[in-house]
């Protein structure tokens, strides 16, 4: 597959490669020069279509959160 690059430095990415990766407009990429290669890569973010997507979304760092607090104080009752 074949795209080019403009008078301003900007590629297209062809829509087949777009969707196969499901990028839309507005998303970020991180740019990556391996020798003479550029690797793009989507930079996925949570994008939420409704409020209700909202829902539970803080629920796994929470648990995060509080298994680290526990493991701090367990250590802090450890006794040389």
């Amino acid at each position: 597959m074949k795209t080019l690059l403009s008078e301003r430095g900007q590629v297209v990415i062809p829509k087949k490669i777009r969707e196969a990766i499901h990028a839309e407009k507005g998303d970020e990429f991180e740019i990556e020069v391996i020798g003479e290669s550029i690797v793009l890569k989507p930079i996925k973010r949570f994008k939420a279509k409704k409020w209700q997507d909202y829902i539970g979304i803080g629920e796994g760092i929470v648990d995060v959160y509080l298994k680290e607090k526990q493991e701090e104080k367990e250590k802090e009752d450890v006794y040389p």
